[in-house]
């Protein structure tokens, strides 16, 4: 099976530089940064709280959409070929207390953000969305309701260590999906290969104003999903456990009326929310905005961000996008410092062209 080419521009590293890159986040921005770093012949190590590389391509898509053998052999090439460093297993300790995110449990060592500032002569924060957003109504809390990562994780994560994770019962069980985005599409999938009995995605409009497409929605109906439309959560039931979602579905005259599903699971999968390590101290809104005086580069001068963690969930190809920016912004930053003219900067994160 090909690997897949996180090297992007070289087959081989160009000749070692004297400067070391530190990645935090093994995902798709981490990893296409850390690619672009060591092609170039910077040394870069990535720390990763996960047993794998990969984030959510690894941890959260089913792997009949992204196989993890193209994910591990694209990894083993980066080491091999490129010396990149993987330090896994390792949580860099941020602004979120320890076991907040899904995955935590794996870390067993931990390293502070200054240690790696300290240690390195630039890092990037690729942490991605780790957190799965909340409907906040009634029942939420029952056992049985599960948030998207909460369900999809240990899926993928049981392979690794079955003692840290508890992969949920989904065979011959009835399946709520609330959400028709991305994360939705994947718990919907999940389900329909693991033998539930049922599995029905409600959505608050349309299938054709799905953020998935229409496409997906068409492809889990063949599947033998049942998609409904205009449908709002409005709680959970039972005692004990979930027994059920009541929602309230809007009709063509404007009526509302009050609809109920039984269910012995149901996933709110409406999508994730970024979680970035002190994000007041880093100025993190600041580079949303583009305030900043280098591109990607938060308010400590050698610190730099990219992928879902500074600009919210998005698909891998954004992820990946977003790290070469920053990686490619980090590398003329360094080139220019070496020659003391980091001063220099245009719209592009590249030196500014002197008129002749």
């Amino acid at each position: 099976m090909e690997a897949m080419d996180f090297g992007f521009l070289r087959k081989e590293p160009l000749p070692p530089k004297d400067h070391k890159v530190a990645v935090i986040g093994a995902g798709p921005s981490g990893l296409a940064a850390a690619g672009y770093l060591a092609s170039q012949g910077y040394q870069v190590d990535v720390y990763d709280k996960l047993p794998q590389a990969g984030g959510l391509m690894t941890f959260g898509i089913p792997s009949h959409r992204i196989p993890a053998d193209r994910i591990q052999a694209g990894v083993r090439q980066l080491s091999h070929r490129y010396g990149v460093n993987f330090h896994l297993k390792t949580k860099i300790c941020c602004s979120a207390p320890l076991h907040e995110e899904e995955g935590d449990h794996f870390s067993c060592d931990i390293y502070g953000l200054g240690e790696l500032v300290e240690d390195f002569d630039a890092v990037i924060i690729c942490t991605g969305s780790w957190r799965s957003r909340k409907l906040c109504i009634e029942g939420e809390d029952l056992p049985g309701v599960f948030s998207g990562l909460e369900f999809l994780f240990p899926i993928r994560a049981a392979r690794y260590d079955t003692s840290l994770v508890k992969v949920p019962q989904i065979k011959d069980r009835d399946i709520v999906v609330i959400g028709a985005g991305h994360s939705a599409v994947d718990v919907a999938s999940s389900s329909i290969h693991l033998g539930a009995a049922s599995v029905t995605m409600i959505y608050r409009r349309t299938a054709k104003e799905a953020p998935c497409g229409q496409y997906e929605i068409d492809q889990l109906v063949q599947s033998g999903m049942q998609f409904l439309g205009n449908m709002t959560p409005v709680r959970f039931t039972g005692e004990g456990a979930v027994d059920g979602v009541e929602c309230t579905r809007k009709n063509a005259d404007g009526s509302t009326e009050t609809v109920y599903f039984p269910c012995q699971i149901a996933v709110t999968a409406i999508g994730e929310i970024p979680t970035p390590p002190f994000a007041k101290e880093l100025g993190l809104e600041k580079v949303r905005k583009g305030e900043v005086k280098w591109l990607n580069m938060t308010a400590i001068e050698n610190v730099f961000v990219a992928g879902d963690v500074l600009t919210g969930p998005s698909k891998i190809g954004k992820a990946i996008y977003s790290g070469l920016m920053a990686a490619r912004s980090l590398a003329n930053w360094m080139d220019l410092k070496v020659l003391h003219r980091e001063d220099e900067f245009t719209a592009d994160g590249g030196p500014m062209m002197t008129p002749r």
